[in-house]
Order: structure tokens, then sequence, then C-alpha cells
């Protein structure tokens, strides 16, 4: 067995068929080179996409924070306690309070209105 061996790799036929079978995995190591570039830069542009639709999301849900927070009566004093405050932290704090909750839900409904109304 191992003489068959030694003589399938020291055949005169052993050097071509070598050769062909090196330029066929370059081949396939160019193709999946390359598509694996062109599926990173699709899934780059993907992160990119989702990054600046998460800002502005986010851009959205603070100012509807802040517009939430300007609400009800007592301003002065829950101003002033919420300075310290992480956005997170105040929206539990908005959504404890039943008045300034209900003048949120009140503004947003209007600005739905006012959007169907433009819209059509």
């Amino acid at each position: 067995m191992l003489r068959t061996l030694v003589r399938a790799f020291t055949g005169p036929v052993a050097g071509p068929v070598g050769f062909v079978l090196a330029l066929a995995m370059c081949g396939l190591l160019v193709v999946t080179s390359v598509s694996a570039q062109r599926a990173e830069l699709a899934l780059r542009g993907r992160i990119a996409a989702l990054t600046s639709e998460n800002a502005r999301n986010a851009l959205a849900l603070h100012a509807r924070l802040a517009a939430c927070e300007g609400g009800p009566a007592d301003l002065a004093r829950s101003r002033v306690a919420r300075e310290n405050l992480s956005p997170e932290q105040r929206a539990d704090r908005l959504a404890a309070e039943p008045a300034g909750f209900d003048v949120c839900a009140r503004m947003e409904s209007a600005d739905r209105a006012v959007l169907e109304t433009l819209t059509r």
C-alpha cells in the first residue's frame, strides 16, 4: 500500500494533476475571498443603517420624555428632583405619576390626529 502511494506521487502524471488541483484550489480561494468581502460590505452597510435608525429612535424617545416631563403642576420641585437622574430613572418616575403620563398620552393622540389630517 505504501508503495502504491509513493508511485502515485512520483509518477509522470502526478505533476500536471497536482498543478491543476492547485490552480482549482487557488480559484476557489479567490472566489471565497471575494464573496466574503461582498458579504462584509453588505453587513457593514446594514450595521450603519441600523445604527442611524437607532440614533433617530433614541432622539425621538428623549424628545417624548422631555415633552412629558414638561407637563403638570409642581414642576419646579419635580424638575429639581429629576436633574440628577438618568433618562431611564426619569421615565420610570414619569410613568409612576399618572398626571404626567396622561398629559403625554393626550399630546401623542393630538399629534396623531394632526398628522392624520395632514396626510389625507
